[in-house]
């Protein structure tokens, strides 16, 4: 078999693989479970007198059933080491503190709370090292 037919043949799998997943990826995000916890979210958030700029759909469109990107950092210290970093000195080459209002990391508590509670001590206690704008 010529190098130039391997190619092709190889090609054409990887076609065909790449037509399949994206065919068979799921999506939708955002089923009855997620908007249930997105509900939960937007009542906590109201609750605690924190603004809600996004209807159900659109926060569980972002953070699906899991909590997304929100708890997969909240369950590593490494990542929370990283986000405090970027938030203590504006980043990692940047010399300008960032300081946030208290209510971005209620935002935070909230979210860990109702999407993945078991990393909530761990989020309390990188909340408790932050400082606030004033």
């Amino acid at each position: 078999m010529s190098p130039k037919a391997i190619y092709w043949t190889v090609g054409g799998v990887l076609a065909v693989l790449l037509i399949v997943m994206v065919t068979a990826w799921d999506y939708n995000r955002d089923n009855d479970a997620a908007v249930a916890k997105a509900e939960r979210l937007i009542s906590a958030y109201q609750a605690n007198g924190l603004s809600t700029p996004l209807d159900a759909d659109q926060v569980a469109a972002v953070l699906g059933e899991d909590g997304g990107t929100v708890c997969a950092t909240a369950g590593s210290k490494a990542a929370l080491g990283q986000l405090k970093t970027q938030i203590g000195i504006g980043g990692e080459f940047y010399v300008r503190p960032i300081l946030l209002k208290e209510n971005v990391f209620e935002g935070l508590r909230l979210i860990v709370q109702v999407y993945c509670p078991d990393n909530l001590s761990t989020v309390q206690d990188f909340i408790a090292e932050q400082r606030y704008a004033q």
